[in-house]
């Protein structure tokens, strides 16, 4: 039986996490801390900073949201089970990935 206390133990701990990353990141992009260069060379350069931070922020903010689902998936009682197929997900990948949805078959796309 799948020890579901462990999981969401480990699934709050990364939601606190990636939550501060998504929030340093957002300071970052919105220049809370620092101000804009007034050289227009160096604002080129944040510019493309900015870009790899939203390409980060957007990373973060789809992890925390695939955390909030494996929480859910939790409380009622569907962890571990493979939203594609109904198969149980195998437990040392949900060691690696705890929020997975999907078994390795359905997320390599070979099972439909």
């Amino acid at each position: 039986m799948l020890n579901t206390k462990k999981y969401e133990a480990q699934l709050k701990e990364l939601r606190q996490d990636f939550a501060r990353r998504v929030t340093a990141i957002s300071k970052d992009l919105h220049h809370e801390e620092t101000a804009i260069e007034k050289d227009f060379a160096e604002q080129a350069t944040q510019l493309e900073n900015d870009e790899v931070l939203n390409s980060l922020n957007d990373e973060g903010k789809g992890t925390v949201m695939q955390i909030d689902k494996a929480l859910l998936r939790i409380n009622n009682g569907t962890f571990g089970i493979c939203t594609g197929c109904g198969v149980k997900i195998n437990e040392h990948r949900l060691d690696v990935v705890p929020y997975a949805e999907f078994c390795i078959e359905c997320a390599e796309g070979e099972v439909s």
